[in-house]
């Protein structure tokens, strides 16, 4: 999802390191992980979405061939 190289990572680690308070880092953490399981279950949800969708549209459209048929017999 993210193109983070480990040396991007190590820099983004360092600079938190530096500009949080170690009292702060476990509230941080937290947070963090909080954080990313709404993003996760949100891209989640929109992906249920479009498969819910494309599901409807393909009964649509053999509810449209079933139409079909019945009227040319």
């Amino acid at each position: 999802m993210f193109d983070i190289s480990i040396a991007e990572l190590i820099i983004i680690t360092m600079a938190i390191i530096i500009f949080v308070a170690p009292k702060n880092l476990p509230t941080l953490a937290r947070t963090l992980g909080k954080v990313s399981q709404k993003i996760k279950n949100f891209f989640l949800e929109i992906k249920n979405e479009i498969d819910t969708e494309e599901r409807f549209k393909e009964l649509k459209s053999i509810e449209k061939e079933i139409k079909r048929r019945s009227k040319n017999n």
